[in-house]
């Protein structure tokens, strides 16, 4: 029997960028996101700066706040059989965080992070828990939300200037994991280059999820808090376009 054949799609959930409020069913897609997010969490426990072990205490009122966040976005990938038209099953996800401020988006010096331009020239975001379930994969869906992300990144970027001229220019930055090889080549595939190296705690921080640090901190031996706080090998990744 040949295997099941579906086409694909990305989406933006909802978010106060888009949408004056959340939407009626805003408990329905946080749902659907921490089934897909806790999924990933177990199947990937190292190529995540977070864990199960924090994200499975998460409330239904926590997890909506993951979705509906000023923020961010959170991208997801939609498998539909090829043959119906149907609203699918969510297969893959990511977050896209920005446009950050440059304050916000500054590394350490001892980063080696290369200079950016000014909030007025370009805007600044930071893609993050890229994944994709396990019957899913080896079919471009790593491609397509990074691309998803460049995509909205682009098309969001004209509203980041109240005065003068909008930007022109934009970078997409991601840390990752120095063993997470696929997800290192998922993104060099995609035009990203190694710039710089960071720490664990920093990466939080420009996740947007510096609330979680101590949490995460609660699940590491003393020696890995010292290593998580203090070890530059977090391999950070930009990709920098042209707003057209």
């Amino acid at each position: 029997m040949s295997a099941p054949q579906y086409a694909y799609s990305t989406q933006a959930l909802p978010s106060p960028r888009t949408s004056r409020s959340p939407p009626p069913n805003i408990e329905s897609i946080a749902d659907c996101y921490a089934t897909l997010r806790l999924e990933a969490l177990q199947a990937f426990p190292n190529a995540f700066g977070s864990s199960y072990a924090i994200e499975s205490t998460f409330t239904p009122d926590e997890w909506v706040s993951r979705v509906w966040r000023d923020d961010a976005v959170v991208l997801v990938c939609i498998a539909h059989p090829s043959i119906a038209s149907l609203e699918g099953q969510w297969v893959g996800s990511a977050i896209l965080r920005g446009p950050m401020p440059g304050h916000e988006y500054a590394l350490p010096p001892q980063s080696g992070a290369p200079p950016f331009g000014s909030d007025d020239t370009e805007t600044k975001w930071q893609m993050t828990a890229v994944y994709a379930s396990a019957s899913h994969r080896g079919r471009g869906i790593g491609k397509m939300l990074v691309q998803a992300a460049k995509d909205y990144a682009k098309s969001h970027s004209h509203t980041s200037s109240e005065l003068g001229p909008p930007p022109t220019k934009l970078r997409i930055r991601a840390i990752i994991h120095p063993d997470n090889l696929k997800v290192l080549s998922l993104y060099e595939s995609a035009g990203f280059v190694d710039v710089a190296r960071i720490n664990g705690k920093e990466a939080y921080r420009t996740n947007g999820d510096s609330a979680f640090w101590e949490m995460k901190l609660q699940t590491l031996s003393e020696e890995m808090k010292v290593y998580w706080s203090t070890a530059y090998v977090g391999v950070v990744l930009e990709w920098k376009g042209e707003i057209e």
